[in-house]
């Protein structure tokens, strides 16, 4: 019997050191799979961490995934390995997560596609506004130039334009018995000038740079300022060669020297001269 119970006890010992080398070797299984697994989960975070978006609808559900594996790592830190059905549901996580992972991988892709086709639409579409505004300057200016043309052919011009001093009966004397100063000109032939009325302006400046002036409201508007005249008077233009002459009449103030003379009309210079008063 003795014997007997001997044979039975080795054989369980012989058994059970059997089954504790395989147990053993099981959880080393285990154990390697498990470490395998949370570098794999670690992998995954960082891939997630590397997915860039504009999108912050993709980027909220991006953080989301990322929330799950941090959770998971915290789970299989508390898993003692023992149980292969554990091992596995890790398993079935990850690759759900790795295929969520390869979806999101996909949408940002096209995302970025379409970002790129989108930013190079929008460089084409600059292009053309910056083509469309440089046209368009281009237009204006040419534009702009032949308004000048047109307005430069388009006002009066004058030649043989002289100022001397006349007596009562429109006859040259000497300034000292001056009574009228008398600026005479030709109005040239313009077919483009406009027809109709016009008012021309003479400016008689001193040899000391005064501008005699025809009273204290005699002003008129050149290039956006107020000039005041010496004399005016009213024409009527109708293209044709027009000879005529403005008076001043002798107020006093004449003294001797070279004086400047200057026509005006439609905010255009149109004559200037000088002559001497000796």
């Amino acid at each position: 019997i003795i014997a007997g119970l001997s044979l039975i006890l080795i054989a369980l010992f012989i058994f059970f050191m059997l089954e504790k080398a395989e147990n053993k070797k099981h959880i080393a299984a285990i154990h390697q799979e498990k470490t395998e697994l949370e570098l794999e989960l670690t992998d995954l975070s960082h891939n997630y961490d590397e997915l860039k978006t504009s999108n912050d609808t993709l980027n909220e559900k991006l953080l989301l995934e990322q929330e799950k594996i941090a959770t998971l790592l915290d789970k299989m830190k508390k898993f003692r390995d023992n149980s292969y059905a554990e091992i596995n549901r890790y398993k079935k996580e990850i690759g759900t997560l790795k295929t969520v992972l390869r979806s999101y991988v996909v949408q940002i892709d096209s995302l970025n596609q379409l970002n790129q086709k989108l930013a190079k639409e929008n460089t084409e579409v600059r292009q053309q506004i910056t083509w469309v505004r440089e046209r368009n300057q281009k237009l204006e200016n040419q534009q702009k130039d032949m308004k000048e043309v047109i307005a430069r052919a388009s006002a009066l011009k004058t030649e043989n334009f002289i100022v001397y001093p006349v007596n009562k009966k429109d006859k040259e004397i000497n300034w000292k018995k001056c009574f009228n100063l008398k600026a005479e000109f030709v109005i040239t032939k313009n077919i483009t000038a406009k027809r109709g009325e016009r008012v021309i302006y003479l400016r008689l400046k001193r040899p000391d740079d005064k501008v005699i002036a025809f009273s204290d409201k005699s002003f008129f508007k050149y290039q956006n300022v107020s000039l005041t005249y010496s004399a005016k008077r009213e024409i009527t233009y109708e293209g044709d060669r027009l000879e005529m002459a403005i008076y001043w009449p002798n107020d006093g103030s004449l003294v001797s020297g070279k004086y400047t003379a200057e026509l005006f009309c439609d905010n255009e210079v149109i004559g200037t001269t000088e002559f001497f008063l000796k």
